[in-house]
């Protein structure tokens, strides 16, 4: 996990406008941010402004979420610097472009659409000294849900209290989040997870609900934990779509 700052050598933070997660825009940007954090394989789409700034000024993306442990993360701490911005006038005529105050509308979830869409839950947890799916092992032979094209469905992640946190990625659908728990309470959706993705942190003791739409093409597509070691053993299974017959 990481919580990126934008920084000068002085130590003055830098704001930015947050335009999309996952590769998908937001309704709105989400102005004057200092930082964003972000899960393996989870991705933000920034905007910075840098005209204010003297030709030669330097400033540093940096990761302050500490993670002492490979499981978890313990809160921010100093700052380990990523990436080295050097300010240039290249080309030199002013840039113009502005941030829109609108970027895309969502489609609006129809409540019983969602009410009449099937439930599937997934427990992501640890079996054997292995990693599991609720309690089996990836099998690239044998799909664990297979699903008509132009269906819609509820997925349910859950991560229960195995002290770690799991970035679930889903492949090829991307949900929009109905809803998310920590520690078995209710918890408002953060404005910069409320788009499209493909995604999702299950921290410690937490869950989503994703609503999912099954449109385009048939296939066999995977959802896996990107803790890579996860994955390896053996936190992914196989799901397909297949034409309704």
């Amino acid at each position: 996990l990481h919580a990126f700052f934008l920084t000068r050598t002085n130590g003055a933070s830098q704001t930015f406008d947050y335009m999309a997660n996952a590769g998908n825009l937001l309704p709105a940007p989400l102005r004057n941010q200092v930082s964003v954090r972000i899960a393996v394989a989870e991705r933000a789409d920034i905007v910075i402004d840098f005209s204010r700034y003297a030709i030669g000024t330097e400033l540093y993306l940096s990761n302050r979420l500490q993670q002492v442990e490979t499981r978890r993360h313990e809160g921010l701490g100093a700052a380990t610097p990523v990436l080295k911005f050097i300010v240039d006038r290249e080309p030199p005529e002013q840039d113009l472009s502005q941030v829109p105050n609108v970027l895309r509308e969502l489609r609006p979830l129809d409540p019983a659409e969602i009410a009449a869409a099937p439930v599937r839950r997934w427990v992501f947890e640890r079996s054997n000294g292995m990693w599991a799916i609720n309690g089996q092992f990836f099998n690239p032979n044998q799909p664990r849900a297979v699903i008509p094209k132009g269906g819609a469905e509820v997925w349910e992640l859950v991560n229960i209290d195995n002290g770690w946190d799991h970035p679930i990625h889903i492949h090829f659908e991307e949900g929009r989040i109905l809803s998310m728990t920590r520690d078995g309470v209710e918890v408002p959706v953060p404005p910069h997870m409320r788009g499209r993705k493909d995604v999702y942190l299950l921290e410690r003791n937490s869950s989503f609900r994703v609503f999912m739409r099954f449109r385009d093409f048939v296939g066999k597509y995977v959802m896996h934990c990107h803790n890579l070691i996860h994955e390896d053993h053996a936190m992914m299974l196989r799901w397909d779509i297949r034409e309704d017959d």
